[in-house]
């Protein structure tokens, strides 16, 4: 008898929990269909889409439409605000949102365009306020224009457009419209397309009269194709961003616009990233460090230097990334071996001559600077009005100068024993300190007199 009340007890539970399921599962979900007069339901539609959003409230909802539905006035997003994630689609294949010629349709808030057509009139725009997903199916086409970033004079905090499907007119990556450059981006700014077909992406903010000027974009501006298709890539002078941290262009997958020009503007450096497929590149927050992803099987080679999974910084320019067979982890190690009094550098067993042996000068050991900075890959520039050398590898900057007992890395000064100095008419440093400065260890063999630097 027990047993069978509890098995009865259970299937009421599970009775229960399934019908709690199904109202979950269908909350904040609303109909609108143009002319409507209903409650939001299905068969009872509401007549416009910001009756839905406010139904919808400060949380994730979706507003599927029937027919054709026309955006011309203020009843369509421009004057309602919402929180959370709203996905707008199509009760069928042919529902369709048209916009009127030359009206601009204000997203105040996040949203998704999923499975649903476009009707875009002429000088027809779209501009999102909060983050914003299209993916409205291939045979969606909304060929006229999006302002990203920020419309008019406004600031918002961060912006972010995906395009996955369909095809797409022009993206203004930095708006449009605005005055001053006190409107714009307190954040990155990130232009993904992930599917669609692009006409143009313009690097700049959009304008139709003479004054209006860029915006500000205090984070990074991130444009980053990884599949579909771009056809441009370019920007306008007079109305280029100023922005305040990195530039960064990714094509990943070979994708490779017809007509590509960006603007070196970037107050931390303009970085361009073209990648072959194999495998995947990302910029992060901090400018020149990008996320690398190989496929399974594959391993990454920028510029001809094979890198491993992970993050990687790279300097401001352009860069090329191709994807090999090889296993995570086979990056070559670099092994630098000198020997005090011998006049030869040895980088992964092989031997260079040296004008100079490595010698210890006040209990330091001294190396000549040319040498030991290219076995570390570094390149090296020398001032001879200033007798100072600076070196460059992977975003680290070191600079020394003859007779002054300091190292500067990346503008941090850091005391050194002995300073940088001239020797039989060549320049020697202190191995430990620039080794150090670049990652590397360092490891002294007091019988051999041998010092060991690995990377």
């Amino acid at each position: 008898m027990t047993k069978k009340i509890l098995s009865v007890l259970l299937a009421v539970l599970l009775a229960v929990s399934c019908v709690a399921f199904t109202v979950s599962a269908e909350e904040n979900v609303y109909f609108v269909e143009e002319g409507g007069s209903g409650d939001g339901t299905e068969d009872a539609p509401f007549g416009t889409i910001n009756e839905a959003i406010e139904a919808i409230g400060n949380n994730d909802g979706t507003i599927k439409i029937y027919g054709t539905y026309s955006i011309n006035d203020g009843q369509n997003f421009n004057e309602v605000e919402w929180n959370g994630m709203i996905t707008f689609t199509g009760v069928d294949k042919n529902s369709t949102i048209a916009v009127a010629d030359g009206f601009a349709v204000r997203l105040r808030g996040d949203a998704t365009f999923k499975d649903i057509k476009f009707a875009a009139g002429k000088y027809s725009h779209i501009n999102p306020y909060g983050k914003l997903i299209m993916d409205g199916g291939k045979n969606s086409e909304f060929t006229e224009m999006f302002h990203l970033t920020t419309l008019e004079n406004a600031i918002v905090s961060e912006a972010y457009a995906e395009f996955k499907s369909g095809t797409i007119g022009t993206l203004h990556a930095a708006g449009g419209y605005s005055d001053s450059y006190s409107n714009g981006c307190e954040g990155n700014s990130t232009v993904i397309i992930d599917g669609a077909s692009v006409d143009s992406i313009l690097i700049s903010a959009d304008y139709w009269m003479g004054d209006q000027v860029g915006i500000a974009i205090a984070g990074n501006l991130n444009i980053i194709v990884n599949s579909g298709s771009v056809k441009k890539i370019a920007y306008s002078e007079q109305t280029v961003p100023d922005l305040m941290s990195a530039l960064n262009i990714v094509l990943n997958n070979g994708i490779n616009p017809e007509h590509f020009v960006y603007p070196d503007v970037a107050a931390a450096g303009t970085y361009v990233v073209r990648s072959e497929m194999g495998g995947m590149v990302t910029p992060t927050d901090e400018p020149g460090v990008f996320e690398v992803m190989a496929a399974n099987g594959k391993i990454a080679n920028i510029d001809g230097e094979t890198v491993n999974n992970g993050k990687v910084t790279l300097e401001p320019g352009e860069h090329y990334v191709t994807w090999t067979d090889g296993e995570q982890g086979a990056v070559a190690s670099t092994e630098i071996k000198l020997v005090i009094g011998k006049a030869e550098i040895v980088t992964n067993g092989v031997a260079k001559a040296l004008d100079v042996p490595a010698q210890i000068i006040d209990s330091r050991t001294m190396v000549p600077l040319r040498a030991i900075f290219e076995a570390l890959g570094a390149t090296v520039e020398w001032d001879d009005a200033t007798k100072t050398v600076t070196s460059t590898k992977d975003g680290t900057t070191v600079k020394l100068t003859i007779g002054v007992p300091a190292i500067n890395v990346n503008g941090t000064d850091k005391a050194l024993d002995v300073a940088a100095q001239i020797v039989e008419s060549r320049t020697l440093v202190p191995v430990r300190a620039v080794a150090e400065a670049y990652g590397c260890a360092v490891a002294w063999d007091d019988a051999t007199k041998t010092v060991t630097i690995t990377k």
